[in-house]
């Protein structure tokens, strides 16, 4: 998976990420690819990262 991320300010970060390419298959509640997602802030850009990638998925029950 790539995730490209273009910043129009760098003082206090914005701009948008966008999925590139994927390898595997979808994942369910993750993103399109060549969808871009705008952000601005830090916790924007965890929010579009989450966006683009999905929830986590597939890990056992207990982290391990």
């Amino acid at each position: 998976m790539e995730i490209r991320i273009s910043l129009d300010r760098v003082e206090p970060p914005a701009g948008h990420l966008r999925l590139v390419c994927s390898a595997g298959p979808p994942r369910p509640g993750g993103g399109q690819e060549g969808e871009e997602v705008p952000f601005t802030g830090w916790l924007g850009l965890l929010r579009a990262l989450y966006e683009v990638v999905g929830p986590p998925g597939g890990r056992p029950p207990g982290g391990g």
